[in-house]
Formats: structure tokens, sequence, C-alpha cells
């Protein structure tokens, strides 16, 4: 039986997403050491949504707690702010696609 893909909200830093239109991750990767504080590749979420929350360049190569709720697509992680991709539409709407990558909770 399929699962709606309804009532997502995603949080980062503590700060929501506004109008979440797409959600995608991966969770996988290679470990790094145990020297390194966390390993760089655990996986990767990407949210498009319309509002303007959580995409200033400045957060990049911040790393915060990510939560994702709805949709039977539940994760709490944390997370490197590593880009955001800007699409405006003519005559419509703006989309904005910010990509993580995940990264160990210590």
């Amino acid at each position: 039986m399929a699962t709606y893909s309804t009532g997502i909200s995603v949080t980062w830093n503590g700060t929501p997403f506004v109008e979440v239109q797409e959600l995608a991750y991966n969770i996988g990767g290679t470990r790094t050491g145990r020297a390194v504080a966390y390993p760089a590749n655990q996986g990767q979420i990407s949210v498009t949504c319309l509002g303007t929350a959580n995409i200033a360049l400045s957060n990049f190569g911040t790393r915060a707690q990510l939560v994702v709720s709805g949709g039977d697509a539940g994760l709490t992680t944390y997370a490197i702010w590593e880009s955001v991709a800007v699409a405006p539409t003519r005559n419509g709407v703006t989309s904005y696609t910010v990509t993580f990558r995940i990264t160990d909770d210590v």
C-alpha cells in the first residue's frame, strides 16, 4: 500500500522550511576514520520549498540539527548546509532547493 507524502515538515537549526514541495534523502557513505570529528559523507538531503527561510548563503558550511517529519519520511540528524539552487519560473513562483550533507551527531 502506498504512503501519501502529505504533511511533510522540515526544520534546520530550529527554523522551519516554508511550503515544502519536495524532499529527498539518501543515507550511507564512507567513514573517514576515528580521528575525524564527524565523517565527511554519511548521505545527502535536499529540500525544495517556496519560502526563503534557511536559504541564506551565510548558512554555507554551518552544521546544525535537521528534523524531517510527516509522509512516513521521518529523520533527525545533524547536517551541513552545502548549497542552494534558486529556480524562478516566468509568471510563476520561485522555488529554492537546499542541499545538506549528513554528519554524525557528535
